[in-house]
């Protein structure tokens, strides 16, 4: 018998925005059980059993499958450097920010700022665009409420919550920031007309026959898959998106729903193209 239980309220008003989450042990920022970032769903179903495995724990989102940018702001105390300084600073210098879904950092008085990630080429790293400033993107996960800090106990809280103001685009300037350094292109050439055809069906009967509560997270898997290769530039992306509705579709997978899935993995995937093609 599968057993479930409530399931918080504001993680679950995140999981209907299409918010990927998985838990993580409390206190602590370590999963609960082995690739949960890469089984982060949406599935209400599949959260409430996590809630009954583990009540208590904390979460997680995983930016990449949910489509979000998250900008970690660090403040001195726990942290070394001052990221609510820094960011005023880059303010100052290039224009305002957005309203946005911020989260306040339990404890530390530090913050998570929200923003919707379209495809932007973004580094990644601590430290970037300046000391204090944490970006998060792809498969990079922020903790989000419920859940306690690890080092200060404190509770995580939203400041402005997502289901009142929606991730707005990054602004260009954060994202020039963030921009990876420039490198060569090559030319390669596309796949053949078979091969094609393979790949797309794999991917379209993947998820037709992914077992029950789990045609999300294959849609998104399978979208990142075939992203990899769009980003190689062996595959169409509107080819790879068409192909993925469609299968969705069949599915039953609710429209507004796969098409966010999809979004988000084949972004994710063609910012990690496949190598060597």
């Amino acid at each position: 018998m599968t057993h479930t239980a409530p399931i918080p309220p504001d993680l679950y008003r995140v999981a209907r925005l299409g918010w990927h989450v998985h838990p993580v042990r409390a206190g602590s920022r370590a999963a609960c059980f082995r690739g949960a970032a890469g089984q982060a769903t949406c599935h209400l179903d599949t959260i409430a059993r996590w809630c009954a495995r583990w009540p208590g724990c904390g979460w997680r989102v995983v930016c990449g499958p949910s489509g979000l940018f998250a900008l970690d702001v660090d403040r001195p105390g726990t942290h070394a450097a001052d990221g609510v300084a820094a960011l005023a600073a880059l303010v100052r210098r290039h224009g305002p920010l957005p309203p946005r879904p911020m989260t306040r950092t339990g404890g530390s008085g530090g913050a998570v700022l929200f923003f919707a990630h379209r495809g932007e080429a973004l580094r990644g790293h601590a430290g970037h665009p300046a000391p204090g400033l944490d970006p998060h993107r792809g498969p990079q996960a922020v903790t989000i409420p419920p859940g306690t800090h690890p080092a200060t106990g404190g509770a995580y809280t939203w400041r402005v919550p997502p289901w009142v103001v929606p991730p707005p685009p990054i602004p260009p300037w954060l994202a020039a920031l963030l921009a990876p350094p420039a490198v060569p292109s090559r030319p390669v050439p596309r796949m053949d007309g078979e091969r094609m055809r393979g790949t797309l069906m794999r991917a379209l009967h993947a998820v037709c026959d992914a077992p029950r509560g789990m045609a999300n997270t294959t849609l998104n898997a399978r979208a990142y898959a075939l992203g990899r290769w769009c980003g190689a530039g062996l595959l169409d992306p509107a080819t790879a998106r068409d192909t993925l509705l469609h299968a969705a579709r069949l599915r039953n997978i609710p429209p507004a729903e796969a098409r966010a899935t999809i979004r988000s993995g084949l972004g994710a995937g063609l910012r990690n193209p496949r190598p060597g093609c």
